[in-house]
C-alpha cells in the first residue's frame, strides 16, 4: 500500500497493488452551529495538522502501515461554554460519479454504519474494490453530501461523505446518543482505519483483524414462521441478546411475525447489532397492495409513477379472482387513462417524450388483459407498442427521448415490449414477431453497450440504468435457446457486477439488505426536499428482476441470496397491519421540509391541500401522501407539486394539487408478482445441505423430500451433479 498527499498535508490518494482510492474535494475537520458551517482551517507541523476556531481546536495524524492507514483525529473545546451542534471530518474519498467513463474511478458510499461503540462500513468502485472504514471509538453519526442543481433542488451526484463525532439532532438508538455536545475542557479522540481490500468478500475479515470489531452475516435476513435464526458474528463474543416482537423468549426460531433485533459485546467490550424479519406470506402483500392502491388513490399525471397501483390491482385480480376488486380496478383505469393517452389514434396526450409513461402503460394493458381476458386490451398495447417502435426506435435498436438521449432504461421499455409479445405469442403471430424483433434490437444494443448509456435527468452512474438494462437482458436471455444465452449472460454479469457498489448486500438489517441505494426520489415522489438514502424504494424491485433472471440463468447461489434478500426488505415497506409506506430512509438523520396535511384546508372528505414543515427522518420508514394529496376539480395535473403539465403542443401552468409519484411503490408487487408469488426454492450447497425459500427440504436415502409451504405453485430446484431424485 502506498499513500499520496497533497501539499497542504492532506491524503491525495491510496495505492493498493492493481487498484487506486482517490480522495478529492473536501478534506478536514468542520463544525456547525445554527444552520451555519465553519471550516476549521488545518495548518501542518511536522506530520500533525491542527487547527482552531471559536475555542475548538482540531489536530490530525495519518500513519501509513504495511496494509492499511490509521487516521488519528482530536477535538478539544478551549472555549468556557458548552458546544452543541455537528463538529464532524470531511473524508475526502471521491465519490463524485459524473460520466462514462470517469465513472469507474471514484468510490460510492456502499455502506456506512454506526454501532454504538464505533463506526464501520466501506466504499465501492464499480470493479469491486472497496475501502473498508472503521473507527476506534465511538461516533455521533454520519452524513452524506450531494451536489444542488441550478434550480436548487438536489442533484444525483454525491460530492462526499462526512464522520460525525458529536451531532445534537435526533439520532436513532442504535447509535451513541451521548455525543450531542462537548464540553468546556473536555477532549475526544478517536482512530479511523481506512483499509484498502479487493473483494467485497473480504471485507468483514479485513475490518475484524485490523479494527478489532465484532461484525454480525447471514445468508438470509427475513424469514417465515417456524424457520430457525441463522447468522454468524465475527470476532469473540462475550454476551449477545436476542429482542422479539412479542418480548418472549423464542429460543431464535421465529414464532411470531415481525422485527428481531440481536444485540451482541465482544470480549473487547465492542457492541454491534443486527435485525431480522419473520413475515407473512407473499399473497399477503399483494392483496393488501391492490388494497392500498384503491385506498391511496392512482391519478391522471404526466408521470406514470402516480397511477402504478393498478399493476397491483389487475394482478391480484388475475390470481384471487376477485370480481369487485377487477370491477374497481377498470372503472379507475378506464376514468384515468384516457386523460393521459389517446385510445383512438394509441398517443400520449401528456408529454410524449417520457416515454416510459408509455411503454409502461403497454405492460399494465398486458395485466388488464390477462385479470380479465379482453382482447380490446391486447390490441390497445399492441397499438402503443407501434408508436413507440414507429417514433421512438432508432435503427441502432435505442428507444431514445427527443431523438438523442438513451431511454431504453429509464424504467424498462424492452422489456415492457417483450411482456406484450410473450402475451401475443398464441394470438396473434404477426404481433408477436414485430414486438419481440423491437425488444430484440433494444437488447442486442444493451449488450454492446453495457454501461455506456444515458438515464433520466442528471448524468451519473445510477441504480436504475445499471439494474434496468441487466434485467432486460437477463429477461430476453431466457427466451432464447440455451446455446445462444452466453452473450447475454456474460452482459447481465458484468453490469450486475458494476451494480454491486449500489447495492447493500453487507448491512445487518433486514430492513434494507438486498436493496438498491437511490437517494434523489424523495423530493419529487413525496415532496421531502432533501436527498436521502431511499432504501429500499420502489425502483429497488429491478435489482430483484436482474437477479431473478440471472439465477434462472446461471443457478448461481448469490442471485437467489440477492434476490430474496432485496424482495424481503421491499415487502417491509407494507406494515403487519397492511398499510403501504412509500420507502426507507437509510441514512441516520435528514431534516427536511416535507409536505404534510393542511386539516385546515381540507378539499373533499379525505383529502387536503398540503402546506410544509420541517421533519427529521432516520432509519425510518416514510409515509405515502397519496392517501391524503388528492386531486381536486382538476383531475390532470403536473406528477408533482412544481411539475408543469406538458401537453403535446403547450405547456400549462397549472394548479398540481394531488399530484405525485409516491404510488411507483407498486413497482414491488408487480415484481413479487413474477419472481416469488407462488414459488419455493431448492438450492443445494456444496456440502449437501440446502438453502431453501417458500418450503423445507432434507435427503433421506438419497432422495430429496421438500416440503411446500402453502399456495405454492412452483417449485425452483438446483442440485449439485449427483445421481439422485
Amino acid at each position: 500500500m502506498k499513500a499520496k498527499f497533497n501539499s497542504d498535508g492532506w491524503l491525495s490518494g491510496i495505492e493498493y497493488g492493481d487498484f487506486s482510492i482517490p480522495f478529492a474535494g473536501m478534506q478536514g475537520f468542520f463544525m456547525e452551529k445554527g444552520g451555519i458551517e465553519t471550516q476549521i482551517v488545518c495548518t501542518m507541523s511536522g506530520t500533525t495538522l491542527s487547527g482552531s476556531t471559536a475555542g475548538i481546536t482540531v489536530t490530525a495524524k495519518f500513519e501509513e502501515l504495511q496494509e492499511h492507514m490509521r487516521l488519528w483525529l482530536r477535538v478539544e473545546n478551549r472555549a468556557d461554554v458548552t458546544f452543541a451542534g455537528k463538529i464532524g471530518f470531511h473524508m475526502g474519498v471521491d465519490s463524485y460519479m459524473e460520466s462514462y467513463p470517469q465513472w469507474h474511478s471514484p468510490f460510492f458510499p456502499t455502506m456506512l454504519r454506526c454501532e454504538k461503540t464505533h463506526l464501520w462500513g466501506y466504499y465501492m468502485n464499480t470493479a469491486g474494490n472497496a475501502l473498508a472504514i472503521a473507527t476506534s471509538g465511538p461516533v455521533a453519526s454520519y452524513d452524506i453530501r450531494y451536489n444542488r442543481l441550478e434550480d436548487g433542488d438536489y442533484g444525483h451526484r454525491i460530492l462526499g461523505t462526512d464522520i460525525l463525532f458529536f451531532h445534537d439532532g435526533i439520532l436513532p438508538d442504535r447509535h451513541t446518543l451521548d455525543l450531542n455536545q462537548l464540553k468546556p475542557g473536555c477532549v475526544y479522540e478517536n482512530t479511523v482505519y481506512l483499509i484498502p481490500v479487493r473483494d467485497k468478500d473480504d471485507i468483514v475479515s479485513r475490518l475484524n483483524c485490523i479494527a478489532n470489531i465484532p461484525i454480525i452475516q447471514a445468508e438470509k435476513y427475513t424469514f417465515e414462521l417456524g424457520e430457525k435464526l441463522t447468522y454468524c458474528i465475527t470476532g469473540d463474543v462475550a454476551e449477545k441478546r436476542l429482542k422479539t416482537p412479542d418480548n418472549a423468549n423464542t429460543g431464535e426460531v421465529m414464532r411470531c411475525h415481525g422485527l428481531y433485533r440481536l444485540q451482541v459485546t465482544a470480549t473487547n467490550g465492542k457492541q454491534c447489532e443486527a435485525s431480522f424479519y419473520c413475515r407473512p406470506d407473499w399473497d399477503f402483500y399483494l392483496k393488501n397492495a391492490a388494497k392500498q392502491a384503491l385506498a391511496k388513490p392512482q391519478k391522471a399525471t404526466t408521470h406514470v409513477e402516480s397511477f402504478y397501483g393498478l399493476f397491483s390491482c389487475f394482478l391480484a385480480a388475475k390470481h384471487y379472482g376477485d370480481k369487485k376488486l377487477l370491477e374497481q380496478a377498470l372503472h379507475s383505469a378506464e376514468e384515468l387513462l384516457p386523460l393521459m393517452f389517446d385510445f383512438d389514434t394509441h398517443t400520449p396526450i401528456v408529454i410524449p417524450e417520457r416515454i416510459q409513461n408509455t411503454a409502461l402503460l403497454v405492460s399494465l394493458l398486458v395485466d388488464m388483459y390477462e385479470a380479465c381476458g379482453d382482447e380490446r386490451y391486447l390490441s390497445d398495447a399492441a397499438g402503443f407498442a407501434n408508436w413507440l417502435i414507429d417514433t421512438k426506435q432508432g435503427t441502432d435498436g435505442v428507444y431514445r427521448k427527443e431523438g438523442r438521449i438513451h431511454y431504453t432504461c429509464v424504467i424498462y421499455i424492452a422489456k415492457a415490449m417483450l411482456e406484450l409479445a410473450l402475451a401475443e405469442k398464441k394470438v396473434s403471430a404477426s404481433g408477436f414477431s414485430r414486438h419481440y424483433a423491437s425488444a430484440k434490437r433494444a437488447v442486442d444494443e444493451l449488450v454492446s453497450s453495457l454501461d455506456n448509456i444515458d438515464t433520466e435527468g442528471e448524468s451519473t452512474l445510477e441504480d436504475g440504468m445499471i439494474s434496468c438494462s441487466a434485467l432486460q437482458i437477463g429477461m430476453f436471455a431466457l427466451t432464447l435457446p440455451k446455446p445462444e444465452q452466453k452473450p447475454y449472460i456474460e452482459a447481465a454479469e458484468r453490469m450486475m457486477r458494476i451494480h454491486t457498489c449500489l447495492e447493500q448486500q453487507l448491512v445487518p438489517d433486514c430492513r434494507c439488505n438486498g436493496a438498491s441505494l437511490r437517494y434523489w426520489e424523495s423530493q419529487y415522489d413525496v415532496m421531502v426536499m432533501a436527498n436521502m438514502l431511499n432504501s429500499p424504494h420502489g425502483w429497488s424491485a429491478w435489482t430483484a428482476y436482474a437477479h431473478y433472471y440471472l439465477y434462472l440463468l446461471t443457478r448461481k447461489k448469490q442471485y437467489l441470496v440477492s434476490l430474496m434478500n432485496c424482495m424481503n426488505s421491499c415487502a417491509q415497506l407494507m406494515t403487519l397491519d397492511g398499510n403501504l409506506r412509500w420507502g426507507y430512509c437509510a441514512q441516520p438523520y435528514v431534516k427536511a421540509q416535507t409536505l404534510v396535511p393542511d386539516y385546515e384546508c381540507p378539499i373533499s372528505e379525505h383529502g387536503f391541500r398540503g402546506k410544509y414543515e420541517a421533519r427529521e427522518y432516520g432509519e425510518s420508514y416514510i409515509d405515502m401522501i397519496s392517501g391524503w394529496y388528492r386531486t381536486g376539480e382538476q383531475k390532470l395535473v403536473g406528477g408533482y407539486e412544481s411539475c408543469p403539465l406538458f401537453l403535446e403542443k403547450e405547456t400549462l401552468y397549472v394548479d398540481n394539487q394531488g399530484g405525485c409519484c409516491d404510488n411507483d411503490v407498486h413497482e414491488i408487487f408487480k415484481c413479487m408478482e413474477e419472481t416469488v408469488l407462488g414459488k419455493a426454492f431448492v438450492h443445494e450447497n456444496a456440502d449437501g445441505s440446502f438453502l431453501t425459500y417458500g418450503c423445507t427440504a432434507v435427503r433421506e436415502n438419497g432422495i430429496v423430500r421438500i416440503l411446500p409451504r402453502k399456495h405454492t405453485e412452483e417449485i425452483i430446484c438446483t442440485f449439485q451433479e449427483r445421481d439422485e431424485k
